[in-house]
């Protein structure tokens, strides 16, 4: 192992382009952290329930990352070998005959697409959608947003040559020019609804349907490990880094801090916090779930795939509550602390964290939307704050239960992102879960992970396992505490009971 950031060492970047900010670490080859930046863009809502991005915010969060990145690279006297980038799956960015885009990128988050959403499930069948995609259709995937540009925006999509990812948008920037990218790689695709997973092909029959046809995507070529070029000469001279960098096809947000986590044997578990939480168990095989209750999709690991079951409105149900009402708080770490002065259970307060809604696990409840119970006049700030974790925590256990259906019971769970970063949050979750949660060295997994990509692109590391093994290193371990774990085993019951008094309220129907 090699003295981590000594002038002269190679070191490489990684970069997770999130659906709020771009993340980016500069790493040594041995997966040591020497600088980490964040980026925020924002999401534009024009009308309510719409939520969409403008992709120069992206490249522009992109380029000011890579900017301070290679100050600190140069300042310390490292050389910038490789970068890799991932990015979140669901949206598209329609792109004109000179790469530019033509209209807003409509966010997995956005609830505009109903009737495009339920015609595709009418006219083709959850079942065979789940067949060929292997994931459960749901309002904000790529197809029918694409179908509600075309009807709605038409003067829009007659100019629209190309439908891109984030992360092949801004992969096309990064080489540039003549070389601007024209693939994608198939774990890209996995959640545009569009995309056949088991013959790695954009799906003509969802397609003929949706009235979109396959020539306006790029195809699934190129493997997440290989080079896709190096960074284009434009773009070093913005930047400051050197001309000669190793760019990575890299991939899909989800799959890529799978693998910063360390996960890439079967059976391994990864569960990622951020906007939503998305719980993933690596397979040696394609296992699409006909009930829809588990995603299937392929690992950015070579012959890996993975299982996931995501629960909605996590992350985003604390950013809510820190940007209204705990506004004059501070930020996620004065809420974590201000709600440890609660007592468990939050003396009676309840809160289920269905913000951006519930479609997913652990209660498939289609338009929910949050709910605070139990409110009385003794109650403070620390209270909600308090129900706010544990409401979000109560989701794991039945989360935890469909992840693991048929499958051999993992000792150890690794999670990762921006909640890994507070041992206090992790705490509730392992005692309401019951079970041991890992924390990894590097918490910015997606990134990390793109990182791990970007060295077996360059030829650092052999193959992605290895870079992983040599890589990503384990961090403390926080085990439930028995009384506590019983405390909200009781609490539990009333959550649950919770849910099922309110779902006529909340639900036009379900799983």
């Amino acid at each position: 192992m090699q003295a981590a950031g000594r002038s002269g060492d190679e070191v490489v970047v990684g970069l997770d382009l999130g659906t709020s900010s771009l993340k980016g670490l500069l790493l040594s080859v041995d997966g040591t952290q020497l600088h980490a930046t964040r980026n925020a863009y924002p999401m534009h809502s024009p009308q309510p329930s719409w939520r969409e991005n403008d992709a120069e915010d992206w490249w522009t969060a992109t380029v000011c990352a890579l900017q301070e990145l290679a100050v600190v690279a140069r300042d310390r006297g490292l050389r910038i070998r490789a970068l890799g980038l991932v990015a979140q799956r669901d949206p598209f960015v329609l792109l004109d005959s000179d790469g530019a885009p033509v209209a807003p990128a409509i966010s997995w988050t956005d609830q505009r697409t109903g009737t495009e959403t339920a015609a595709l499930r009418s006219e083709i069948g959850d079942a065979r959608l789940l067949q060929i995609t292997g994931v459960r259709p749901i309002i904000g995937q790529g197809v029918a947003a694409l179908m509600w540009t075309r009807r709605h925006l038409p003067d829009r999509w007659a100019m629209a040559r190309r439908a891109v990812s984030p992360k092949d948008f801004v992969l096309g920037r990064l080489l540039g020019g003549a070389h601007r990218w024209r693939a994608t790689d198939p774990t890209t695709p996995t959640r545009s609804l569009g995309y056949d997973v088991e013959q790695r092909k954009w799906s003509t029959e969802i397609l003929t349907v949706a009235g979109i046809g396959a020539e306006l995507f790029d195809p699934p070529t190129a493997e997440p490990w290989e080079a896709s070029g190096r960074v284009a000469a434009e773009v070093a001279a913005d930047t400051g880094l050197p001309g000669d960098v190793v760019v990575a096809v890299g991939g899909a947000d989800d799959q890529a801090a799978t693998l910063g986590a360390g996960a890439v044997s079967a059976g391994e578990v990864c569960l990622g916090t951020g906007t939503c939480s998305g719980w993933r168990m690596v397979t040696d095989a394609h296992l699409p779930d006909p009930t829809g209750a588990a995603d299937s999709y392929p690992h950015v690991v070579p012959g890996r795939h993975i299982r996931e079951v995501t629960i909605d409105s996590t992350g985003s149900s604390l950013r809510w509550f820190a940007s209204t009402l705990a506004a004059s708080v501070g930020g996620y770490e004065q809420i974590v602390a201000l709600a440890m002065t609660a007592p468990i259970g939050a003396a009676g307060v309840r809160f289920l964290p269905f913000v951006d809604g519930a479609q997913r696990a652990p209660h498939y409840l289609d338009n929910a939307t949050g709910v605070f119970l139990g409110i009385s006049g003794h109650h403070t700030l620390a209270h909600l704050s308090r129900a706010v974790l544990e409401g979000i925590a109560m989701m794991y256990p039945g989360t935890w239960d469909i992840l693991r259906t048929g499958s051999a019971d993992p000792v150890e769970l690794t999670m990762v992102d921006a909640e890994a970063a507070s041992t206090a949050w992790t705490q509730i979750k392992a005692d309401v879960l019951g079970r041991s949660i890992r924390l990894p060295a590097v918490t910015s997994a997606a990134a990390m992970g793109a990182a791990v990509l970007a060295t077996t692109a360059a030829g650092i590391h052999p193959s992605v396992v290895v870079a992983a093994g040599r890589m990503v290193h384990r961090g403390n371990l926080v085990e439930p505490i028995a009384d506590r774990v019983a405390a909200y085993a009781e609490l539990r019951t009333r959550y649950e009971d919770d849910v099922a008094l309110l779902r006529p309220l909340l639900t036009g129907g379900g799983r």
